[in-house]
């Protein structure tokens, strides 16, 4: 596994293909391009094949460091991509926030195994679905 930067047309893009395919739509293509041009947007990838995301924004919780999204192609998960990508960011922050839903249960179950912390929930967010904060013990 490789885990870099994303700084070519041709990760940004993979990334924005990734995202798509699994939400049907473009609608965060832009976010995620704007994170990559903030240095914010890293990749995983096997084989030479970008499998994987990350986008770190600063600015977008309490100017905290914050993995707003950790997207793995669903042909790639349990691969350890997405432990990759988390323990990637934290090492180069002590103190990194993320969040997901109570329903996202792949993801909480990351964030246990990879030690990170549970913060707190906030209701009102998504409907029905409260909103968990975690971050780096």
């Amino acid at each position: 596994m490789e885990i870099r930067k994303a700084t070519s047309p041709n990760d940004i893009a993979r990334a924005v293909a990734i995202d798509g395919a699994l939400l049907a739509s473009s609608e965060r293509a832009d976010y995620i391009a704007s994170v990559a041009e903030n240095g914010g947007l890293s990749v995983a990838a096997r084989d030479g094949e970008v499998q994987a995301f990350c986008c770190l924004d600063h600015g977008y919780f309490f100017e905290k460091p914050f993995v707003s999204l950790l997207i793995v192609s669903p042909a790639a998960r349990r691969l350890g991509l997405g432990t990759g990508l988390l323990s990637h960011h934290a090492r180069a922050h002590p103190e990194l926030w993320t969040s997901t839903n109570r329903s996202n249960n792949p993801m909480r179950k990351l964030l246990d195994r990879a030690g990170w912390r549970y913060c707190g929930e906030l209701s009102g967010l998504d409907e029905g679905d409260p909103e968990r904060f975690y971050r780096t013990a």
